[in-house]
């Protein structure tokens, strides 16, 4: 079982936009959709549609969090979930017909709620925790910290502070991409992860983009991605975390692991987010990613 732990949920919203988004003028969108989102869900539809367990967890709010109950239940997601005061944020991505990455507007969300978080945490499955996304509004770093360190050894993807805390906290891995690295270190390079590794003993799963990933741990592994036609690039990341921590769930190794996961971020951008993932497309792409592993 994978739990995708998600502090700062959200609805997503995506519009495409009739023509290229220009300020201060008029735009329609003939195309929208609605998403229970959050770099948890979009972590467990990968799990699931590779033939994982798996379950979402966070805390919800208002008319929101009422939206985003149903949506889950719709896709067939498992949810354990808490209410609190406030409602669940909003946020807005918006893309272009010109094919420009897109433009993302997100809502702060619901204030941290330490009683609901104490309650979601005593129903947590057993499994391998991924702690996923932003900290929400007010959440003490030492709070989040505490989290971690009862959570055992999660994984971490998060920014800023809370890739910070999950240093502090001996977390099991963490998952920036090259510029939250370079937040954390001055670089954003598998060099700075492999001094950061050696400082700290957390391993390190580094995206990087179109270029592909990196693992750095006792072995360094890294795999470049296939060039693929972008549609959304949006949870392309997510998509990575969720096949690997799927894949190192099944047994397989590192390597095997890393390919599996940066064929499945270039599908969910081929695709055109997690929403549409089709896992055969992800799995067509393992023979087009380069592994390159060193000691």
């Amino acid at each position: 079982m994978i739990v995708a732990l998600t502090p700062n949920l959200s609805l997503d919203r995506t519009l495409w936009l009739d023509r290229p988004l220009t300020p201060g003028q008029l735009h329609r969108a003939p195309r929208l959709s609605v998403a229970a989102g959050g770099k948890g869900p979009n972590l467990a539809r990968i799990v699931q549609a590779l033939g994982g367990q798996t379950c979402v967890a966070g805390v919800v709010a208002g008319f929101n969090g009422t939206h985003f109950r149903t949506l889950l239940a719709e896709e067939g997601l498992q949810g354990i979930l808490e209410d609190t005061a406030g409602e669940t944020r909003e946020c807005q991505i918006i893309l272009s017909q010109d094919g420009s990455h897109p433009t993302e507007i997100n809502e702060a969300g619901p204030l941290y709620a330490p009683d609901a978080v104490a309650r979601l945490l005593t129903r947590l499955p057993a499994g391998q925790v991924a702690v996923c996304g932003s900290l929400a509004p007010g959440t003490p770093s030492e709070a989040f910290r505490a989290m971690l360190r009862l959570l055992g050894q999660p994984v971490v993807d998060s920014s800023g502070l809370g890739l910070q805390a999950a240093l502090d906290a001996q977390a099991g891995l963490i998952k920036p991409n090259e510029h939250e690295l370079e937040a954390l270190t001055g670089r954003g390079t598998v060099g700075s992860a492999q001094d950061l590794y050696a400082r700290t003993g957390v391993p390190i799963l580094l995206t990087r983009g179109a270029q592909g990933a990196a693992y750095i741990g006792a072995e360094v592994c890294e795999v470049a991605a296939p060039v693929v036609e972008v549609r959304n690039p949006v949870g392309s990341g997510d998509s990575l975390l969720g096949a690997f921590l799927y894949a190192r769930e099944q047994g397989q190794s590192i390597p095997d692991a890393l390919q599996l996961a940066v064929a499945a971020g270039s599908a969910n951008a081929l695709l055109g987010g997690p929403v549409h993932f089709d896992a055969a497309v992800a799995r067509s792409l393992l023979s087009r990613t380069f592994v390159t592993v060193s000691a």
